[in-house]
Protein backbone atom coordinates (compact mmCIF):
# COMPACT_ATOMS: atom_id res chain seq x y z
CA UNK A 1 0.00 0.00 0.00
CA UNK A 2 1.29 3.46 -0.77
CA UNK A 3 1.17 6.22 1.71
CA UNK A 4 -1.04 9.06 0.98
CA UNK A 5 0.72 12.65 1.11
CA UNK A 6 -1.18 15.92 2.08
CA UNK A 7 -2.08 17.60 -0.38
CA UNK A 8 -0.83 21.22 0.64
CA UNK A 9 -0.16 21.70 4.01
CA UNK A 10 0.19 25.59 3.83
CA UNK A 11 -3.48 25.85 2.99
CA UNK A 12 -4.25 24.05 6.20
CA UNK A 13 -1.60 25.79 8.62
CA UNK A 14 -2.98 29.14 6.69
CA UNK A 15 -6.73 28.36 8.11
CA UNK A 16 -5.33 27.23 11.97
CA UNK A 17 -3.80 30.51 11.50
CA UNK A 18 -7.21 32.20 10.61
CA UNK A 19 -8.63 30.46 13.66
CA UNK A 20 -6.55 30.86 16.33
CA UNK A 21 -6.73 34.58 14.96
CA UNK A 22 -10.38 34.58 15.16
CA UNK A 23 -10.77 32.86 18.73
CA UNK A 24 -8.41 34.83 20.21
CA UNK A 25 -10.29 38.29 18.95
CA UNK A 26 -13.73 36.11 20.41
CA UNK A 27 -11.85 35.96 24.05
CA UNK A 28 -10.76 39.22 23.75
CA UNK A 29 -14.24 41.17 23.20
CA UNK A 30 -15.55 38.39 25.63
CA UNK A 31 -13.39 39.75 28.37
CA UNK A 32 -14.27 43.53 27.08
CA UNK A 33 -17.95 41.87 27.65
CA UNK A 34 -17.55 40.94 31.16
CA UNK A 35 -15.37 43.34 32.47
CA UNK A 36 -18.40 46.00 31.56
CA UNK A 37 -21.00 43.80 32.79
CA UNK A 38 -19.53 43.36 36.14
CA UNK A 39 -18.77 47.22 36.42
CA UNK A 40 -21.92 47.55 35.81
CA UNK A 41 -23.14 44.98 38.21
CA UNK A 42 -21.06 46.32 40.85
CA UNK A 43 -22.67 49.64 40.47
CA UNK A 44 -25.82 48.86 40.28
CA UNK A 45 -25.51 47.00 43.52
CA UNK A 46 -23.84 50.63 45.20
CA UNK A 47 -26.73 52.23 44.19
CA UNK A 48 -29.21 49.40 45.74
CA UNK A 49 -30.68 50.76 49.37
CA UNK A 50 -29.59 48.04 51.95
CA UNK A 51 -31.83 47.79 55.40
CA UNK A 52 -30.07 49.34 58.26
CA UNK A 53 -30.10 47.34 61.43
Amino acid sequence: MNPVSPANSGGADAAIEKMEATFNMAIEKSSKITELSTAKKAELDATKQRPQN
